[in-house]
């Protein structure tokens, strides 16, 4: 190897751990520029080498080939799909980010990379978090909603469902890095206070129902995790009473939970409306499952095939986006094989979870189960946002898992700290 390859290589490399810090600060704010620096992470991780010379280390990770299965098996789904060139490539783009999961967590061996990243992903949040707080009293010119004052709905990025998402596991966040802050009680109870703003943008000032649930398994998740004897007992009634507190003094909360349960009793109507468009997405999507349990309809074959299946005025422009369901999604059109692979890929921080570290087996599993919960009412790996999140995130915390488990943990301080 000569002097110029190996100093390309390191460039390469150093380039490819700069755009990955840049892609966790972007991706919660600013998509066209996250959507950049992975394109530019991919590319310098793929000249850097890593891939090869991490691979011994690196196929030691379910989640690599969960990822990578998963997209073998969209390009083998087009060998026999009836759709449009045009929905075939709208897919390969879609999950694309899938490719990232090797190549990352092969550059990312180095714990200060991964901190750095961490943290790049919490600024974000925190800007988003005080954005959120700042829109109930002045107009913000980024903020999505423009309504002031205490319980309206203030979601400043995206949609109230991703922004929620992201809230949920940034409250989690918060939570175990005030139970690593040590003897600095003033940075425990900064990042508690943290958890609560976060808890309660979610609650009080966003009228989305899918943070309520995934907020509630979250915190169960971490709180099981996170104590033992009679201190989880106490933290489970805590939770509790919290959730208690919530629905008495949150009249959001109970206008949308009331709603959505009224909207599920009229389903059958057809109705084009939120809980109700859910639950005609699973029906019709599991008629179109049934159908071709095994082989799937082909890669990108749920548009075209839903208008087909559903016939009722306005459901073709409202349901042939995606079926809010990511289990379905992939089975309808990738097979039984697809749904295996997608189980495996959510499952991933959970096998990960076995030989890592107490603070990381909690952000393992409950991050997994934030992942396994939302793609049961949402397009998880379709949404761009959403998928951003799950996939970069899927990415740092089994590569921390990998590199700064249990068994080396002794090597070094631990990355997410």
């Amino acid at each position: 190897m000569t002097f110029d390859s190996r100093r390309l290589q390191a460039f390469s490399e150093s380039a490819a751990l700069v755009c990955l810090v840049v892609v966790f600060l972007s991706f919660p704010v600013a998509m066209a520029l996250a959507y950049v620096a992975m394109a530019l992470a991919l590319l310098f991780g793929l000249l850097s080498g890593r891939i090869w010379q991490r691979w011994p280390t690196v196929r030691r990770a379910p989640v690599v080939w969960a990822a990578s299965g998963l997209y073998a098996l969209m390009l083998l789904g087009i060998l026999y799909t009836p759709a449009s060139s045009e929905d075939i490539v709208l897919h390969l783009t879609k999950y694309s980010k899938l490719l990232l999961v090797p190549v990352c967590i092969a550059l990312l061996a180095e714990g200060a990379w991964r901190r750095r990243c961490m943290d790049a992903f919490v600024l974000a949040m925190l800007f988003i978090l005080g954005s959120v707080y700042a829109n109930i009293f002045w107009e913000l010119p980024w903020s999505r909603t423009h309504n002031l004052g205490w319980g309206e709905n203030h979601t400043v990025i995206g949609d109230y469902i991703t922004q929620n998402v992201m809230m949920t596991f940034f409250v989690v966040l918060a939570l175990d890095r005030g139970l690593r802050a040590g003897a600095a009680w003033w940075r425990r109870g900064a990042w508690w206070f943290v958890a609560l703003l976060g808890t309660l943008s979610i609650t009080h000032l966003s009228s989305g129902r899918t943070g309520y649930l995934l907020l509630m398994v979250a915190l169960v998740a971490f709180l099981l995790l996170a104590t033992q004897g009679a201190r989880r007992w106490l933290a489970l009634g805590i939770l509790a009473l919290g959730l208690l507190t919530v629905v008495a003094t949150s009249t959001e909360v109970q206008e949308r939970v009331q709603l959505g349960i009224t909207e599920a009793r009229n389903s059958d109507s057809m109705e084009i409306t939120s809980i109700g468009g859910r639950i005609n997405f699973w029906k019709n999507t599991w008629s179109l499952v049934a159908q071709k349990p095994v082989t799937g309809w082909g890669t990108g074959s749920y548009h075209d095939t839903w208008c087909e299946q559903v016939t009722a005025e306005g459901w073709c422009a409202f349901g042939r986006w995606h079926p809010h369901n990511q289990y379905l999604f992939l089975w309808m059109e990738n097979g039984l094989a697809g749904l295996l692979a997608f189980l495996a890929l959510v499952g991933a921080p959970v096998w990960a979870a076995r030989r890592a570290q107490p603070h990381q087996r909690r952000l393992l599993l409950s991050f997994a189960v934030i992942f396994g919960v939302n793609s049961l009412i949402n397009a998880s790996l379709w949404s761009s946002r959403e998928s951003h999140f799950f996939v970069m995130l899927l990415i740092l915390l089994c590569a921390d898992a990998l590199y700064g488990g249990t068994a080396r943990a002794a090597q070094g301080r631990p990355a997410l700290g």
